[in-house]
This record gives C-alpha cells, sequence and structure tokens, in this order.
C-alpha cells in the first residue's frame, strides 16, 4: 500500500518530525520515504506541512497506533493520511491524537497535499 500523509508544522519541529519518522523506518514499518515542505491552511490559517509518502506491507491497523503516537509526539491534533491499495482504491482518513477530546472533522480531499 502507498501511504501520502500530512503533517503540520505550525506547532512541530521538522527536525523532530524527521527523527520520529526515521524512527518507524528503523521499527520496519516502511524502508524508504519520500519527504517534501509544502503551503499549507489549517482552519483558515497558512501552514507549513510536510507531505510524506511512502510504500509499506503493513496495514491500515498497524498505521494507526504509529500515526497516533506521531500526533502525541509531534504536538498534532491529527494527522490526515490517505493510502492506495493494490486495486488503486483510495481512503483517506484524520488520525486524531488519542487524548484529544474537542469535535472532530471528516477527511476532506480539498485541503490534503499530495
Amino acid at each position: 500500500m502507498k501511504y501520502t500523509i500530512n503533517i503540520g508544522l505550525r506547532d512541530n519541529n521538522y527536525s523532530k518530525a524527521v527523527e520520529l519518522i526515521n524512527n518507524a523506518r528503523q521499527g520496519g514499518y516502511f524502508e524508504n520515504y519520500h519527504i517534501r515542505e509544502l503551503n499549507g491552511v489549517y482552519n483558515g490559517v497558512p501552514e507549513p506541512t510536510i507531505v510524506l509518502t511512502f510504500d509499506t506491507k503493513a496495514d491500515i491497523t498497524s498505521m494507526v497506533p504509529l500515526i497516533e503516537n506521531w500526533c502525541t509526539h509531534m504536538n498534532q491534533i491529527c494527522i490526515s493520511m490517505q493510502l492506495k491499495d493494490n486495486d488503486n482504491n483510495t481512503f483517506g482518513a484524520l488520525i486524531y491524537e488519542p487524548n484529544f477530546k474537542g469535535e472532530q472533522s471528516s477527511f476532506n480531499i480539498n485541503y490534503f497535499l499530495k
């Protein structure tokens, strides 16, 4: 499966994010990845955003806890992700920090950077 993940940098440090991404790679979640920094928007405010892509054999049930962990350690309310399976079906989701108690939004492809 191919994953594309958007991680906001307004309340986050790029170097720390890369460190956590590298830890996931070393942990066997994926082998190689591609990372770019693009200009996104969060709640109407411009926000630099990491766009991370990688291929993995890991299924969604093992990736969600990883992304929840990233939310916690990268000071993110949520991280958006999109996956494409081997049949080219796509699925998008917002993965929220496990302790977040506010209103949760739905994934919207119009705000997702590829």
